[in-house]
């Protein structure tokens, strides 16, 4: 069977599709990548739908030769820690591809083709068993991300694009440098992923290869102090495309952690696990407090983010099959929840002439449907009883409690999030409102859009199961004992 193949190329080639389709027309150009988009997600659903949760292997496996004497192959495969991540990349893709039409106005057969660029990279991300094809994927992510930036973003859009291509290009250094020494380092020498899982180092050399992993991957994610290129990106990036920068990149960089770090170093992840853990609790801290003084919404997202992906470093180094399952399951939520605000802060922009929070005290009159929807996003992203998000976290503060209860202090994070969003709805939908504010409510298409989000926030807040309980099973088998 070639599903991931098919999956992986599909939007690749449609990019060069929709490029040409452009010519004829920008709306045949909009039409074909959200359909093109949607039909990844049949496919994501339907391997869901008949995967065989019972086993711990990689399955729906394609191996091909591409260098055997070199150590190249084309490999692909996927276990119950990538495939919600395919899932979700597919969905956020067609998401953004549908929230664009009315937010992206120039250069369309441009963005569309560099819209489905980055998904296909980002499905070869979470589907490569070689690491240098996962390599190739990672780097290749990198290039419609930069021109999204820098060519459809705000003012400071090549300040913007520059500071992030240099960061994450660096950290990818690092990790390619880590996957030339495995090879090396690895007898007879190979890049095949399922190989090396084998592999024994000494505890030395594992610690040295898991920081390269730990700075390379932390960028991506982002850990504080390795954050800085972020804040920017969002604030200038359009609102869909931030949509993917925090619902699908940051991931690459949570999923590099679990994959690499847990899976081939294991000795190393249980020796520097508590450095780790301190570093996802410094940045859950600090994007939680730096985000409760923005005035910006969309940089108050920005911000948030941060504090959510520290969630998902405390929960994989805990290192129990609790942790690392709500680590994905957190990546998972924080990307609908979080992609939702971020589309939220480009249509309210659109309609409200500003994101400025102070300046918004009327959009729960001129918007009110768009409000509501704001609220339940919010409520969401908050960690409120009822959505998915609170079980995610949850589960790995509980998980982190387990192991040390000096990570107990993990509990407040919560509460200086709920503050922070609280206060926020409080400007935006109680204060004092502007008399005879005219109606500038969002189209109903981009409502539903909005909307869509917040379908498996709810489904899987009621009942987690289909989601979370497929991850343990890998969990299980890779936790170092």
């Amino acid at each position: 069977m070639i599903l991931l193949s098919t999956l992986t190329f599909t939007p690749i080639v449609g990019a060069v599709v929709v490029f040409l389709a452009g010519y004829a027309s920008n709306k045949l150009s909009r039409v074909l990548t959200i359909v093109i988009s949607a039909f990844t997600v049949a496919l994501t659903l339907f391997m869901f739908l008949t995967f065989n949760w019972s086993t711990a292997g990689f399955q729906l496996v394609e191996n091909y030769d591409w260098s055997s004497a070199f150590g190249l192959t084309y490999a692909v495969g996927i276990d119950g820690i990538s495939l919600p991540l395919l899932i979700l990349s597919s969905f956020l893709t067609t998401l953004a591809a549908a929230g664009s039409w009315e937010q992206i106005n120039t250069n369309i057969k441009e963005y569309n083709a560099l819209l489905l660029l980055f998904e296909g990279a980002v499905i070869g991300v979470f589907t490569s068993l070689n690491l240098v094809a996962f390599y190739v994927f990672w780097e290749l992510v990198l290039i419609p991300m930069f021109f999204f930036i820098g060519v459809w973003g705000g003012p400071r859009k090549k300040y913007a694009a520059m500071k992030f291509l240099i960061m994450t290009h660096v950290g990818s250094v690092l990790i390619l440098i880590s996957f030339i020494a495995l090879y090396v380092l690895s007898t007879p020498h190979t890049f095949n992923f399922t190989d090396l899982v084998n592999l024994r180092l000494p505890l030395q050399v594992q610690i040295f290869l898991s920081i390269g992993f730990f700075i390379g991957f932390g960028v991506k994610l982002p850990l504080v102090p390795l954050h800085t290129w972020l804040p920017d990106a969002h604030v200038e990036a359009p609102a869909p495309i931030s949509v993917l920068l925090a619902g699908v990149l940051l991931k690459m960089g949570g999923y590099g952690f679990i994959r690499m770090n847990l899976f081939l170093m294991p000795e190393a992840s249980k020796f520097l696990a508590p450095v780790f853990i301190g570093f996802g609790l410094l940045t859950m801290f600090y994007g939680a407090i730096v985000a409760m003084i923005q005035q910006d919404f969309k940089r108050m997202v920005a911000l948030t983010s941060i504090n959510h992906m520290g969630y998902v470093l405390l929960g994989a180094f805990t290192l129990t099959t609790a942790g690392i399952s709500g680590a994905v399951f957190q990546m998972f939520n924080h990307a609908c929840a979080i992609g939702a605000l971020f589309l939220m802060s480009g249509v309210i922009h659109e309609h409200m002439g500003t994101r400025t929070i102070r300046e918004l005290p009327g959009l729960g009159s001129a918007m009110p449907k768009t409000s509501t929807l704001l609220v339940l996003a919010s409520l969401a992203a908050m960690g409120f009883p009822g959505f998915s998000n609170f079980i995610s976290e949850f589960t790995i503060i509980l998980a982190g409690i387990s192991i040390n209860t000096l990570y107990a202090i993990a509990v407040l994070v919560p509460g200086i999030t709920a503050g922070y969003f609280v206060w926020m709805l409080r400007r935006v939908m109680m204060a004092p409102q502007p008399a005879q504010i005219p109606s500038r409510e969002a189209p109903s298409y981009t409502l539903l859009t909005l909307a869509v989000f917040l379908v498996p926030l709810l489904t899987l807040g009621l009942y987690p199961a289909p989601l979370l309980d497929r991850v343990i099973i890998p969990a299980v088998r890779f936790v170092p004992h």
